[in-house]
């Protein structure tokens, strides 16, 4: 399908699991030679463990015979043992959506990459996937450093939103084709999941049954981090009015899943010594491996103890069912079948040209549904209160944390609801009725920056006018700016009734405006070029929204 989507921006909190371990009860396993390379129709299960003292500082130099395992509270056999500088197959995942790019993020992060790069040795192997909406695989295993290093080089960002659950199943797909039995993720990201197919009850399964460790690095400002980590809540509201998962502590449970740990740093500096830290770990951590009894398991927990006092151990908490050998997939991980959007089945193509029509008759098309938004039989309404509080909202990406108000008018929470997606130039109308509201409109452009909407207000009780406005709203920006002021727009018996069509067509950076299907106003700016479509309410009251319709201008032709 030919769109694009532009956003970018839960689960339980968990933290990184750390055992304090009693020593040894005496059984001494049996401990085989490590060697660089396996692969067997049953893979050994191959767990990292990092050994620290009080002080979070690495103990070297503990042998084979210090250390447990434990599936289930059975003691195993440990049929690999490596001592820290053990060979590493790792997957390089960067975000490349809009929000990387706004502050250098993209850029500070290539920076912290190249020196992890320079890091690698000749026997270690590495894929490098970069992702936006879509997730991309730029190079797969190789031990060429200079391949990696050149692909990140080149990498620029999208105008697309965040796909990170569903970039981290690609790569754990990927790393089935590892060579070694370290297999670590590192994930760069500063941005919440918004786009995923899959949901992170589906992702953490497939995080249980990998033997790869999941290395979260969330670069979020310090204001957003500190926002997001004073939530409460396993959710978080973004401006569209869309519930997402609460990023800080997905990263949080990845991370603890797979063993391995979540950083949260705010400057360039911070962010290049998280990504130290993780080279760091590839070279201290200890690596046991042990064949299991079935594949057939739900889960099993794992436990490791080690014969030394004072020692701290982390390690994953266990595996989940085991992902079949890669020479079974059907497959490639490229094929996967992704489940479609909620929107999608609002969306067709015609002449070429993706189009979009809502009619709010199907509950399950994606809109969000609350006390203050919801579908109601073939409309979507919007209502507010006094009685309301103004809900806490986070951003489409990480910039802004409140709705703004109408431009000029008095200082009024807005209410923006959007779903559905991307759009450049476009033809866009919706029916709009008003009922006791200072203001209610289309929305249009509404991408990681901000938006453009069309505002419309009733004229005095017996008028026959209304009035209409264009506004832009900055996210990060308090209010919104007014691109035109308030013009009315005299009604006539043939557009009497109260429902009122609004029109957009944009052309580039040229917005045209039609009421009732009569061009009222044109205007140019190009600071949003392209973005979803939604709607908006100003004031006390209720809007009731019909018939959306959204449709692509693609190779100079438009549907009709």
């Amino acid at each position: 399908m030919p769109h694009r989507s532009m956003t970018r921006g839960a689960g339980i909190l968990a933290f990184i699991m750390i055992a304090l371990l009693a020593s040894l009860d005496g059984q001494k396993p049996e401990v085989a030679v490590s060697e660089p390379t396996f692969r067997t129709k049953v893979d050994l299960l191959s767990v990292a463990v990092r050994v620290t003292d009080r002080k979070d500082n690495e103990v070297h130099g503990i042998t084979a015979d210090r250390f447990s395992l434990y599936e289930d509270g059975v003691l195993q056999k440990i049929s690999l043992f490596a001592a820290e500088e053990e060979p590493v197959s790792l997957g390089i995942l960067l975000d490349v959506s809009s929000s990387m790019a706004t502050t250098g993020k993209l850029d500070h992060a290539k920076d912290a990459l190249f020196r992890l790069i320079g890091t690698m040795r000749p026997e270690d192997e590495m894929f490098y996937l970069r992702f936006h909406r879509k997730v991309e695989k730029v190079v797969d295993f190789t031990s060429d450093t200079d391949r990696i290093r050149a692909a990140i080089a080149k990498t620029g960002a999208t105008q697309d939103g965040t796909s990170l659950y569903d970039a981290v199943a690609s790569a754990l797909c990927y790393m089935r084709n590892a060579r070694r039995h370290r297999r670590v993720l590192l994930v760069v990201t500063d941005g919440a999941d918004q786009h995923s197919h899959r949901s992170l009850e589906e992702l953490i399964p497939l995080v249980q049954a990998s033997q790869a460790q999941a290395f979260i690095v969330g670069y979020f400002g310090k204001d957003e981090y500190d926002l997001y980590k004073s939530s409460r809540n396993q959710k978080v509201t973004l401006v569209t009015s869309q519930e997402i998962d609460n990023p800080v502590t997905v990263f949080r449970r990845l991370a603890n899943e797979s063993g391995a740990e979540s950083f949260f740093p705010s400057s360039p500096a911070k962010l290049q010594e998280a990504v130290d830290a993780v080279a760091h770990q590839l070279r201290t951590q200890y690596t046991l491996a042990y064949y299991p009894k079935s594949n057939e398991r739900d889960f099993r927990r794992i436990e490791v103890k080690v014969g030394q006092a004072g020692a701290r151990v982390r390690t994953r908490r266990g595996f989940g069912q085991l992902q079949p050998a890669v020479d079974s997939l059907d497959r490639p991980c490229e094929q996967e079948e992704l489940r479609p959007y909620p929107y999608e089945s609002k969306v067709a193509l015609k002449n070429g040209c993706t189009v979009y029509h809502e009619d709010f008759q199907n509950q399950s098309s994606g809109w969000p549904s609350k006390e203050r938004y919801h579908y109601v039989a073939g409309t979507y309404q919007i209502v507010t209160t006094k009685r309301f509080e103004p809900e806490r909202t986070f951003p489409r990406s990480p910039s802004n944390f409140s709705g703004g108000d109408m431009g000029s008018a008095d200082p009024v929470e807005g209410v923006l609801v959007a779903n559905g997606p991307s759009f450049g130039d476009l033809n866009a109308s919706i029916g709009v009725e008003l009922k006791s509201t200072e203001g209610a409109g289309l929305v249009f452009r509404l991408n990681d920056l901000g938006y453009y909407a069309v505002i419309i207000s009733k004229g005095a009780v017996g008028s026959r006018k209304m009035a209409f406005k264009l506004v832009k709203k900055y996210h990060l920006e308090a209010r919104a700016r007014d691109l035109s002021p308030w013009t009315d727009f005299p009604l006539s018996e043939l557009n009497a009734e109260p429902q009122k069509k609004i029109s957009v067509q944009c052309r580039g950076p040229v917005i045209t405006i039609l009421l009732e299907g009569q061009s009222v106003a044109k205007f140019e700016d190009r600071d949003f070029d392209e973005g979803m479509v939604g709607m908006v309410l100003y004031g006390t009251g209720r809007a009731i929204f019909r018939d959306l319709l959204a449709e692509e201008a693609c190779d100079g032709r438009m549907t009709k």
